[in-house]
């Protein structure tokens, strides 16, 4: 039986476009100022040792090591004394369905120290530290590339160390809670029930139901509804109609959409808890 890929269908469904923010010597502080896009900012330090703040923690990482902060977070991150670290900044824009499920496990920003990466880490830090040092023909271009490799040696790096990461990359370490999560990635569509997901992951239905949600935090119901909204809008936006958004999101009719896009945006200007109810 071939070996399951935890990663394929997910990073499918981000769907990331990606832009270089700055590949160089860190001189003084560089801000980061929060942006309404769903996606993550990759800083890469090569060489060299940084301290990265955020409005409620500073931390202090030495080289080689990579932070994972989603745009929303306002965050500096400054040279420490002495030559200043070469980093690359790259900004990952996710416009798939899975941006949200993906999103989630960076609600706090993950700091990685990478002196235990794998070979694909390595390697992949060895070339980008080769284009940093020295400006060639299609550089930029190049980074852009290997801006999207990170981003899944990343991903390998966290859901290959269970408990390091949060959220989905969490419960993909799982290698049984990863079948599950694949097969509703892979046929978002598809007429999942608790018993069938269960089956995938070789389970029982409670020890699947249990599992599921103490690593994720919601149910596997849950869980693919919002996949499946996602796809939905998705289609919505391309102006292909109800319909068809239906039906590629695995809805049963056109009115069962309009519900689940009814209760979302019921939910999104819902005041927060606690909060008097506008009159």
């Amino acid at each position: 039986m071939s070996q399951l890929d935890r990663l394929g269908a997910i990073v499918e469904g981000l769907a990331p476009q990606i832009r270089i923010l700055a590949a160089g010597p860190l001189d003084g502080v560089w801000p980061h100022r929060p942006e309404p896009y769903a996606g993550l900012v990759l800083t890469l330090v090569l060489d060299g040792s940084v301290r990265w703040r955020t409005t409620d923690a500073v931390h202090t990482l030495e080289a080689p090591a990579v932070i994972a902060s989603a745009a929303s977070v306002t965050a500096e991150l400054a040279a420490l004394d002495g030559q200043p670290p070469r980093v690359l900044c790259a900004e990952l824009r996710f416009e798939g369905p899975a941006s949200g499920q993906v999103l989630a496990a960076f609600e706090r920003p993950l700091l990685l120290t990478l002196a235990d990466s794998g070979d694909d880490l390595r390697h992949l830090l060895a070339l980008i530290r080769s284009e940093v040092e020295q400006v060639r023909c299609g550089r930029g271009v190049l980074l852009e590339r290997a801006g999207g490799i990170l981003l899944i040696a990343l991903l390998r790096h966290v859901i290959a160390r269970p408990g390091l990461g949060s959220g989905v990359l969490r419960a993909l370490a799982d290698p049984r809670l990863a079948h599950a999560i694949v097969a509703m990635h892979e046929a978002p569509a598809k007429a999942w029930s608790l018993e069938r997901l269960a089956d995938r992951a070789g389970m029982s239905r409670t020890a699947f139901a249990s599992a599921f949600r103490n690593q994720m935090g919601c149910t596997p119901g849950h869980y693919l509804g919002d996949l499946r909204l996602a796809i939905a809008e998705r289609h919505i936006a391309r102006g292909e109609g109800l319909k068809r958004a239906a039906g590629a999101a695995g809805y049963a009719s056109t009115a069962a959409l309009s519900r689940a896009l009814a209760r979302r945006r019921l939910r999104l200007t819902a005041p927060p808890s606690g909060a008097p109810a506008p009159h």
